[in-house]
């Protein structure tokens, strides 16, 4: 999939990279402020909108989609169901669903909550479950719209391990997020400013360059307030 100077609607004209590629395998963190316009990309992506100018060419590739809010995705009501209602709906025998549903769940450490009716899961594990949903739709490229936000550490390197295996299984997986320390778990970082990608650079390079753009991760901070403090105390 290929992006042409895409610009959202409701924004100023912008320069930035003339065209952006969604490569097959790869991983790409999207980043930008609140109000920057990752989530309205995201759906555009998805072909829920029409950008104000530029174009999409999809290749022939189908995405599916995981909201900021999970809530608002919810299908069935047991876990079980919303993981297997995917599966079935490519086409897969149900031996082969449920084979999936057990694979991808074991992967994110929900199997303990297949029995469990949807209603009565937590934020964190509502994600967990439309997560893996996501991941067994049958389609080409994943757009995570803040998959981590409301998970502890164990329940993120689990997030992690499934785009991991996403990627390398050949699906491109496109995360937007206003966590920049996350730059280390992709290939490539784009850069969102007023409604367009600004920058795309490979992840090596933005460690090196995020302050270009007002970009300042936690650990950057954690290390200058470090180094402060040490030469307060000479």
């Amino acid at each position: 999939m290929r992006l042409y100077n895409i610009r959202l609607p409701h924004f100023p004209p912008s320069e930035g990279p003339s065209a952006l590629t969604l490569e097959k395998g790869s991983r790409i963190l999207l980043l930008g402020a609140s109000g920057s316009g990752k989530s309205s990309l995201l759906k555009l992506i998805a072909g829920f909108s029409e950008p104000a100018s530029g174009a999409i060419d999809d290749g022939g590739k189908r995405s599916a989609l995981l909201l900021q809010n999970p809530f608002h995705q919810i299908i069935m009501q047991t876990v079980h169901d919303e993981l297997y209602f995917p599966r079935k709906n490519a086409g897969c025998s149900s031996a082969e669903a449920e084979a999936a549903v057990k694979e991808t769940a074991g992967t994110l450490g929900i199997r303990h909550l297949l029995e469990r009716d949807m209603a009565t899961l937590s934020f964190g594990e509502t994600q967990l479950v439309m997560l893996a949903a996501t991941f067994l739709t049958d389609a080409d490229i994943m757009l995570l719209d803040e998959p981590t936000s409301h998970l502890d550490r164990k329940a993120v390197q689990a997030c992690y391990r499934c785009m991991d295996r996403a990627a390398a299984g050949g699906k491109t997986v496109l995360v937007a997020s206003q966590n920049p320390d996350e730059y280390f778990y992709f290939d490539t970082v784009w850069i969102m400013k007023a409604g367009a990608v600004q920058a795309c650079m490979r992840s090596e390079d933005f460690a090196g360059k995020h302050a270009e753009y007002g970009i300042i991760p936690d650990s950057s901070l954690i290390r200058r307030r470090l180094h402060e403090l040490a030469e307060k105390a000479v």
